[in-house]
């Protein structure tokens, strides 16, 4: 299971938990719902700041992954290097070097 993945079951596990132990309790759902939060947020990052760091550097590896040497380009690449070579082509027109300068007088 990837660190990212156990980062989010135990996110979760540590709110779902207290919530169902305070609605059991017949705890208002909104006093519930904000004890809950503020025990998963704490408890998170008190005690799991490992598996916390763990799961950032997870996502950085995913993140980074879409930039390999294999993997597709971006649209925005894309785009930026047809622009890129629609103003080179205006470019070489405009000053007679283009392929049409020969046809020119």
């Amino acid at each position: 299971m990837s660190p990212s993945l156990r980062y989010l079951v135990v996110r979760a596990l540590l709110f779902v938990v207290p919530f169902a132990v305070l609605m059991i309790a017949r705890v208002p759902w909104v006093l519930s719902l904000l004890v809950a939060l503020a025990f998963a947020f704490a408890a998170s990052i008190v005690f799991f700041g490992r598996l916390r760091a763990e799961a950032a550097a997870d996502l950085q590896r995913m993140r980074d992954g879409r930039k390999r040497a294999d993997a597709a380009p971006d649209d925005g690449d894309v785009e930026d290097a047809m622009l890129r070579d629609d103003d080179l082509r205006d470019s070489q027109d405009d000053d007679g070097t283009g392929p049409d300068a020969s046809a020119r007088p």
